[in-house]
């Protein structure tokens, strides 16, 4: 699976968390892992697309959102990673909201 940023970015994001290459490998497999059992889940309106066509929509952005949070829980920051993540969501429910 590939992110839609480039290596640099993903390097520069793995520098700013302070990740070894084990732990920024082990945070790719975690948003894999992730991305794969919501595909699994996925709505019957979805199930004739493919992982790849489904993961081709995500935009950097949300990449980064998955990033940090599997990142932070890599470089052993649980806490900060769940506080981010529970905020996302949040956001997303918010948003959800105003535009129904």
């Amino acid at each position: 699976m590939k992110l839609p940023v480039d290596d640099a970015t993903l390097a520069s994001w793995s520098a700013l968390l302070g990740l070894t290459d084990a732990e920024q490998a082990a945070t790719l497999e975690e948003i894999e892992t992730t991305l794969l059992r919501g595909y699994e889940y996925r709505p019957e309106e979805l199930s004739d697309a493919t992982f790849d066509q489904l993961i081709s929509d995500m935009d950097a952005e949300e990449a980064a959102h998955m990033f940090l949070i599997s990142g932070l829980r890599q470089a052993g920051y649980r806490n900060a990673a769940h506080d981010i993540e529970v905020g996302g969501i949040v956001a997303t429910l918010n948003s959800l909201q105003h535009t129904g």
